[in-house]
């Protein structure tokens, strides 16, 4: 397994979308905030990640530690 493919397999196990691009994984991120009338706000983005250090600072799944101890 490539690194690009251990990146989304990762970034695959924590339920995100994600496609490996050339050299880099794109990962699908949703920002859902509230506006203040109460509304819900959406903000859908592409992330690239060139590292696992990139992934789980973009999907911020805390798993540096795993990954570093690996």
């Amino acid at each position: 397994m490539t690194e690009l493919q251990t990146i989304k397999h990762h970034v695959d196990e924590h339920g995100l979308g994600s496609a490996i691009v050339g050299d880099h994984v794109a990962i699908g991120v949703v920002w859902t905030t509230k506006t203040l009338d109460g509304r819900v706000r959406k903000r859908e983005i592409i992330e690239r990640a060139y590292s696992m250090e990139d992934a789980v600072s973009i999907i911020g799944c805390r798993c540096e530690n795993r990954t570093n101890a690996a």
